[in-house]
């Protein structure tokens, strides 16, 4: 069965909708014998006249009636989604979905959007803030476009791209007598009350793996499952507590990081995306944000 072209159909939509084959062929920019063609080929497939046509005028038949009713919706819509798709190419419209640990969202993210928004404002960005696991599975089930996470190197559905090593630092409250110090053994923290992660925490996990051969740490005076709970344990002065060096609010007034050293421990952050899968342009573009910052946001601690 031979089927009408889009071509045709806009036509024939133009014109019904117009009354006027001159004034249809202005907006279509086409010549007036041109469209006239388009419209005997439509009505030649449909075996129906569609136009009853004179000198003067141009009007629908009863089916030509019926016909633009069923058919202008369906062109409309094609019409409005190719714009929409192409809007999204050139990043005025769209949308992109961004999963993100818990313990980095806070600090790392919000210039990320900032800067992001400055150069595409018509484009929605959505946050997944969970934990490492989870973080990985919405990019694998392909709710997320792509992650920032720690794990996933080893994982064959996803590509791990490395961001930035982040180093795991000593958060104290500002008048802390370690505070001022330019760096800890760990062997120094037993002196004082701790406050860690559960082993619910990936973080957690590589601080043990870290440390194994040292000397346990000392009896925590509590456990939290996010280190952005820890954050707030010290800022309260209960505890000190061992996080990630992005963790570390971004004003030093209440809370401050110093270096670990023997061993120095560090997780490497990365963009984790679905193996083999091509990312939208609004995506795309916001990873390239994302990778800039990257590149610039952790600093070496005071030597």
């Amino acid at each position: 069965m031979i089927k009408p072209s889009l071509a045709d159909l806009r036509a024939f939509v133009t014109v019904g909708e117009l009354q006027s084959f001159a004034a249809a062929a202005r907006a279509l920019h086409l010549s007036q014998p041109a469209l006239s063609r388009r419209i005997s080929h439509l009505e030649d497939l449909l075996g129906v006249r569609l136009f009853d046509r004179t000198t003067r005028s141009v009007e629908l038949t009863v089916l030509g009636q019926r016909f633009l009713g069923q058919v202008r919706g369906l062109v409309e819509g094609l019409d409005r989604s190719v714009l929409s798709l192409r809007d999204a190419a050139e990043l005025e419209a769209g949308d992109v979905t961004v999963g993100c640990v818990l313990s980095t969202v806070h600090h790392f993210l919000p210039p990320v959007i900032h800067d992001f928004r400055k150069r595409h404002p018509r484009v929605l960005v959505r946050i997944i803030e969970e934990g490492a696991d989870e973080v990985l599975e919405s990019v694998k089930r392909g709710e997320a476009d792509f992650a920032l996470n720690y794990i996933g190197m080893q994982d064959p559905d996803v590509e791990f791209t490395p961001l930035l090593k982040e180093p795991y630092v000593l958060a104290c409250p500002a008048g802390h007598p370690l505070a001022k110090r330019r760096s800890v053994g760990w062997d120094e923290l037993a002196a004082y009350p701790l406050a860690r992660v559960s082993h619910a925490s990936r973080n957690r996990l590589f601080i043990d793996q870290a440390l194994a051969e040292l000397p346990p740490l000392p009896r925590p005076i509590c456990e939290v499952r996010h280190v952005s709970t820890l954050i707030g344990i010290v800022e309260s002065g209960l505890g000190i507590a061992v996080v990630p060096q992005l963790t570390l609010p971004r004003s030093a007034a209440s809370v401050v990081g110093v270096r670990l050293e023997k061993p120095a421990i560090s997780r490497t952050l990365g963009i984790v995306r679905r193996t083999g899968r091509s990312l939208s342009p609004a995506a795309a573009a916001f990873a390239e944000v994302l990778a800039r910052a990257g590149r610039t946001k952790v600093k070496p601690m005071r030597k």
